[in-house]
């Protein structure tokens, strides 16, 4: 009720001052007519949004809008320049008539479209690495708080997953297949040319632009050490020339989580019969002589009755909203855009949300020809709270839906037991309480900003400096009261404790480059070179809290006992950068990149690497044996080699660390410092050296596009920890020991299937990434796998990255023959489970664990089919991946036979004799013979492949002509996350307990649910 008032209070505001704009909003409109007309593509007739209208020798302008229509005053014979990316320029003079329509024909050059690149732009044409570049306008009406959820599905080459439905949680990204063992996945994101460590989820969706992914070495050695991953170029909107709109955005809607996935546990009399039968088999094989427990001596009694669903209980539907307000205007001397953004998602498990305010202004002031000085600054706040412990492990969430169902969370007077006892199973908290009274609130400042100055010295050659500034600073204060402590096991009451933590981070960055443009006749080349400097320092406090004397006070300075600690971190990195990109009549292409990084995270032998590229392209279209070709609009060939690094393996790694000790000296005690560790002064970056080919090809005059890719790359110099002689005191010393090869196939396919009055557009792509392990440390010792549950993936030589390793479970012994027969380990008797002897050395031990599936996808694709019907328009956004595998690590649990916790509906089917055996499947719950069943093995192992509806949107744009006050309105309703269709019994497909990190990847340990989000939004841009 709380967040339906708070919906109503906020959408009330908003509506005041949506009025109050209509009312006092002035016109900006002059003497002369009306001209009102639509823009089109010479070629197809299609409709073209964003066309620059601008009357010449003033700054009055306007835009097309969705369907290509403008309106503008101006006088009898002014002139009206049309411009847009990739098309000729057009000047058409106003008649005593209204009504112009105008196309616009392609630019000669073939593709001319401007995209962002590495410290900088380049055209589209000219590109030769490989890149893949999105604008936001694709993906506006997405209902999403971060624009990662936006692109899922929409790059070749990019997997993009979310994990976690965490309110707040950010998604994880792996372009290429990337992957270290020490050194993380995640790309670079460069906001506005900004490198920073944060993630895309303090940014609105609103205020991007575009962004930008760079694959290969060619498009991204200019980030040198930090590129390995790949690189996200974030860039933000900025105000253009002939601008003046003032637009205001919308949606507000409820999420959901789809009963398709939700865990297929026992209802009340499912449970009860099985715990009264767990108890008959107790009786008859083991001398139990307690009896059945009275709870569950008649499980009818609970016929009919749907009991306590735990999972359900944690469960609500929750409000989403979101709201902006842009405003851009440009003039040749000054150009600005503003954007204030509010955004409020609750999450779908009670007590959750999280709430940001963003604000950012960018602007660009042109005081003469030679002279541009601009700024960007954001300023972001975030208030988040999620209970702590819900996500992923053995959780909150699976703690409480392991409970009894025949337990009631709630008492008739309304009051709520604070723990549970039932007989044979571990004591638990009310898990209602412990997740709506437990706090863990965590409040988050950013400030990002760039102020840069761009001389032009002479024609063609520009110095450019710029500042940049990353300040984030947060705090966390947490509680939980004595009413919701505990967990499995340990129920509640016991003393209540407390924390707070605060973070400080700092990131400077400052550039000064050179770049030259020339043309000769047909040569034209195009130079940068630079120097960088970046510095981040950070800080980190936490004091935790405990004795209070009771729930009331929350704050930890009502506790008795306060410990705290600190800590604090500083790393540099310096730079020196150089590009010369070369064509000749912009047909045969060539690029050569260099930089070289000094960063304060190696020793000084290994302080500084250089990391270089190249790549080549030709223009096959432009040559004249093939304008004949009448179906081929454009084709280019290119190629690339590069190399790249991750420096992602901690500040201090290199060095031999300290530990505090106590020594005895003279019989008192002496505070002093121990090694911790062995020091490696060798120790540098990880390298990737990469090779990409690739074609770049339209039809028909550009109503099919093509693009694909190959690539194969090489990481080596892995960060490793590699056995040392014990005699020196240690075990290992971290080194680059380890090689990763990467290599894979991508492909782009975009048609304009119809267009005419039904138009219909589709984008298609679809990427096979594959992988293999050359080397591990000195022995090739595999990584993980060792352990006999929760220890899912292994790393070995010769496989790919994380693959699933444990038992291959072959079903139950049924009978004393059988059992008798086969080979067994010393636990085994009949109606336990059986395995397979894999070594064939006939017994069953941890030598018999094998390969049981892979992680990572044969393919990944996605797919955008976009309609338009005079005002009606849909988008449907799919993404999916085929033929990677998922674990259930919940299985543990509810797969546990020692009936200590509700387990899935199947576990009827266990073994209770010879002769009632069961499935064949589920074994017999004989006391000390039930682990076996839990290790980890292919009846955990699930086929993930998937198909997802990440969108549905149905928009509508009104008829408006002459309105003084909207230059366009638009509604539309979504569907965010509609459908899932898999094989996988889970909620999520694409679940990670480490996102999609390679050692851990495909693991579901319950983690927070992905809503289902149906959302309501508009759009009006004003005049």
């Amino acid at each position: 009720m709380k967040n339906k008032f708070l919906l109503i209070k906020i959408s009330r505001n908003v509506t005041l001052a949506l009025l109050a704009l209509l009312l006092y909003l002035p016109s900006f409109g002059q003497t002369g007519v009306t001209i009102h007309g639509t823009v089109k593509d010479s070629v197809n007739a299609a409709s073209l949004t964003g066309v620059s209208v601008l009357l010449k020798g003033t700054t009055s302008g306007t835009q097309t809008d969705i369907n290509g229509k403008f309106t503008l005053n101006a006088p009898v014979g002014g002139v009206l320049i049309f411009r847009y990316v990739g098309y000729k320029e057009r000047d058409i003079v106003i008649q005593n008539n209204n009504a112009i329509n105008v196309t616009l024909a392609t630019s000669a050059k073939g593709l001319q479209e401007v995209i962002v690149v590495s410290y900088g732009t380049q055209s589209k044409h000219e590109v030769t690495g490989a890149i893949g570049q999105i604008n936001t306008k694709e993906v506006k009406d997405a209902p999403v708080a971060n624009i990662g959820q936006a692109l899922q599905g929409k790059l070749a080459g990019v997997q993009i997953n979310e994990n976690s439905g965490t309110p707040g949680a950010d998604m994880s990204f792996r372009i290429r297949g990337a992957a270290s063992i020490n050194a993380g996945n995640s790309p670079l994101i460069v906001i506005d040319g900004f490198p920073s460590d944060e993630g895309l989820q303090t940014l609105s969706p609103s205020e991007i632009e575009s962004v930008t992914v760079l694959k290969d070495a060619a498009a991204s050695a200019l980030y040198g050490s930090r590129a390995a991953n790949g690189v996200l170029l974030v860039t933000t909107k900025q105000g253009k020339l002939g601008q003046k709109t003032l637009e205001f955005n919308a949606y507000t809607g409820v999420q959901s989580v789809p009963n398709r996935g939700k865990p297929d546990l026992m209802d009340p009399e499912e449970f009860a019969e099985y715990k009264k039968e767990y108890y008959e088999d107790e009786a008859t094989y083991q001398g139990y002589t307690g009896g059945v427990p009275s709870v569950y001596q008649n499980p009818s009694q609970y016929a009919g009755t749907s009991g306590t669903n735990w999972f359900n209980v944690l469960l609500r539907n929750a409000l989403i909203q979101r709201y902006n307000l842009a405003f851009s205007s440009g003039t040749e001397t000054l150009k600005s855009y503003t954007n204030l953004d509010y955004n409020r998602q609750e999450g779908v498990i009670l007590n959750s949300y999280d709430q940001r305010i963003t604000a950012r202004t960018n602007t660009i002031y042109t005081p003469n020809k030679r002279l541009t000085l601009g700024v960007n600054l954001e300023i972001s706040n975030g208030d988040n709270q999620v209970p702590p412990g819900l996500d992923n492990g053995r959780s909150i969430i699976e703690e409480a839906f392991l409970m009894d169902p025949t337990l009631k969370y709630k008492n008739a007077d309304g009051t709520y037991p604070v723990s549970f006892s039932q007989p044979g199973m571990f004591a638990n908290p009310n898990y209602y309480l412990v997740v709506t009274q437990s706090i863990n609130h965590t409040k988050a400042t950013r400030v990002l900003g760039n102020a840069y100055g761009e001389l032009s010295i002479i024609d063609g050659l520009k110095f450019k400096s710029s500042f940049n500034v990353d300040n984030n600073n947060s705090s966390n204060n947490s509680f939980t009261p004595s009413t919701a402590q505990g967990g499995l096991g340990s129920a509640p009451p016991q003393p209540a404790t407390g924390s707070y933590g605060t973070g400080y981070d700092l990131n400077l960055l400052t550039e000064n480059t050179l770049t030259y443009q020339k043309s000769f006749g047909k040569h034209n080349i195009d130079a940068l070179a630079g120097y960088t400097y970046q510095k981040d320092h950070s800080e980190s406090s936490s004091i935790a809290a405990s004795q209070y004397p009771d729930d009331n006070i929350s704050w930890i300075n009502a506790a008795t006992t306060r410990i705290g600690t600190a800590d604090a971190e500083d790393w540099s990195v310096l730079s020196y950068i150089a590009r010369l990109n070369y064509n000749y009549d912009s047909k045969y292409l060539l690029s050569a990149t260099f930089r070289r990084d000094g960063s304060s995270r190696f020793a000084t032998d290994t302080k500084y690497g250089n990391f270089p590229s190249i790549s080549a392209g030709w223009v096959a279209s432009d040559e004249d044996f093939m304008k004949n070709i009448k179906s081929i609009s454009f084709l280019k060939i290119r190629a690339s080699y590069g190399k790249v690094g991750n420096y992602n393996i901690g500040n201090y790694t290199y060095i031999a660390g300290l530990n505090t000790n106590n020594y005895v000296l003279n019989n008192a005690v002496t505070p002093g410092q121990a090694l911790n560790g062995i020091g490696n002064n060798n120790l540098t970056w990880e390298t990737s050296t990469s090779y990409d080919i690739g074609l770049d090809l339209e039809l028909f005059h550009n109503r099919i596009s093509f693009t694909y890719d190959y690539y194969w790359k090489k990481t080596d110099g892995l960060l490793y920890n590699i056995n040392i002689p014990e005699q020196s005191g240690f075990q290992s010393v971290y080194s680059n020991v380890g090689r990763f090869d990467f290599w894979g196939h991508e492909f782009t396919v975009g048609s304009k299937n119809l267009i005419g009055k039904l138009k219909w557009n589709t984008n298609f792509n679809i990427s096979f990434d594959r992988n293999i392990v050359k080397q591990l440390g000195i022995d090739n010792a595999p990584i993980g796998g060792y352990t006999e549950y929760w220890d899912d993936n292994r790393t070995a030589v010769g496989h790919p990255i994380g693959m699933f390793y444990g038992y291959v479970n072959t079903g139950v012994y049924m009978t004393q023959q059988q059992f008798d027969t086969e080979p067994h380990d010393a636990t085994a008797m009949v109606g336990t489970a059986r395995f397979k002897d894999i070594n064939g050395d006939g017994k069953i031990d941890i030598n018999d664990r094998t390969w049981l599936g892979n992680p990572n996808p044969i393919f990944t694709y996605g797919i955008t089919n976009q309609f338009s019907y005079g005002k009606f328009d849909l988008s449907i956004v799919m993404a999916g991946s085929v033929g990677n595998d998922i674990a259930d690590d919940s299985f543990q649990s509810t797969g546990n036979l020692d009936g200590v916790f509700n387990v899935l509906k199947a576990a009827a089917g266990r073994w209770r004799s010879v002769q009632d055996p069961g499935d064949g499947i589920w074994p017999r719950t004989e006391s000390g013979t039930t682990a076996d069943f839990r290790n980890f093995s292919n009846l955990q192992v699930y086929n993930a492949s998937n198909l997802e509806v990440k969108n549905i949107t149905v928009g509508y744009t009104l008829p408006l002509i002459n309105n003084k006050v909207f230059k366009s309105f638009r509604f539309n309703i979504s569907v965010q996350n509609a459908f899932i269709f898999t094989n996988y019994p889970g909620l999520n497909p694409e679940a990670g307990i480490d996102g999609l990190n390679g050692l851990n990847q495909g693991r579901d340990f319950t983690g927070y649910p992905i809503p289902r989000t149906f959302s309501f939004g508009i759009n009006a841009n004003f005049n």
